[in-house]
């Protein structure tokens, strides 16, 4: 698994180099150059990303269990800036949100549970999302690229997987999963002082789900705007280069984009899907090739911005006062 990771990276790095020779650097630094003084703005509407989706996550809570804003904020982006440097299929800093949680005095089996919660809610609605964007993607080219039509069949597949999911969470997602891990000789006996736990765990998210409806609700919202507020990134981009561009658009290539990448999600950091989906997406669109890579370059200085201050809040978990 571990020598797949690294082939699938070196694909990655090769797409890029690739595209980079295709599109042509100049090409790329010319667009740069449109943005002029107020291309500092592309980096504003991810803030509010990061705000949306906090907010879905103290949403993703039951009532008993508060919070503060400030350091719920923080410790999301230092879990986000592990999803984002570790080969997990952003899922890998989820656990440390809950650790972070614990240190504030939050029970890991609660913090634990809202992790799972925001992270399912914010996948359905990135669905969401992404239907829309289907639905404007085909009204506004009348045809389906053959690309496109495998996006659409992952959707549904990634559709029925998120189903399976809200079913196992409902019926005890920790239960059944210590009971497939005990069938393997080597976790047989692993788990046993940890079962009082797992059945709180599992008794959490059947509350959560069976008395906190408006807090889903709530959550889910949260979550749209926050992939709303990541189509605005590309709005003011293109406004910025002088491209004419609509909101409608925008949310569409914004929402493919995330489907591509999330189609990519087994390659580390999505390294060459993310650059290749963005370049095919805004081509398919009518958008040179230029615009489409110069937009995932910098996507990508603005995610090593937001990881690097994440690492800080994450370097300050072991001072939980200074946290607080």
């Amino acid at each position: 698994m571990k020598l797949l990771k690294i082939f699938l990276l070196l694909l990655g790095f090769f797409v890029i180099v690739w595209l980079l020779v295709d599109t042509g650097i100049n090409n790329i630094f010319q667009e740069l150059s449109r943005l002029g003084p107020w291309g500092f703005l592309f980096l504003l509407p991810y803030i509010a990303v990061y705000i949306f989706d906090t907010l879905g996550w103290k949403y993703s809570f039951c009532k008993e269990i508060v919070v503060p804003f400030s350091f719920l904020f923080r410790v999301r982006l230092a879990g986000e800036a592990i999803n984002y440097t570790t080969p997990t299929a952003y899922i890998g800093g989820e656990p440390v949100k809950a650790y972070m949680l614990s240190q504030k005095g939050i029970p890991f089996t609660h913090g634990l549970a809202s992790v799972v919660i925001g992270k399912f809610l914010m996948t359905v609605a990135e669905v969401i999302f992404i239907i829309i964007g289907i639905e404007i993607t085909v009204n506004a080219l009348g045809k389906r690229d053959s690309l496109f039509t495998w996006l659409i069949i992952f959707f549904l597949i990634f559709s029925a997987f998120l189903f399976f999911l809200f079913s196992m969470q409902k019926k005890g997602i920790g239960k059944l999963c210590i009971q497939w891990l005990r069938k393997i000789k080597f976790f047989s006996k692993a788990f046993d002082s940890d079962e009082e736990k797992i059945q709180e765990f599992d008794q959490i998210l059947l509350k959560y789900y069976s008395k906190e409806k408006p807090s889903i609700v709530f959550s889910c919202i949260h979550y749209f705007l926050g992939w709303c507020f990541g189509a605005l990134e590309i709005y003011i981009l293109l406004m910025l280069m002088g491209y004419e561009i609509t909101w409608p658009v925008a949310i569409a290539l914004e929402s493919i984009s995330v489907a591509v990448k999330g189609a990519g999600a087994f390659v580390p950091g999505s390294i060459g899907v993310q650059e290749g989906g963005q370049v095919w997406v805004f081509a398919l669109f009518g958008f040179p090739k230029s615009i489409g890579l110069t937009f995932s370059i910098l996507r990508r200085l603005r995610e090593v911005v937001w990881i690097f201050v994440g690492l800080l809040f994450l370097s300050m978990v072991r001072s939980p006062k200074r946290l607080g």
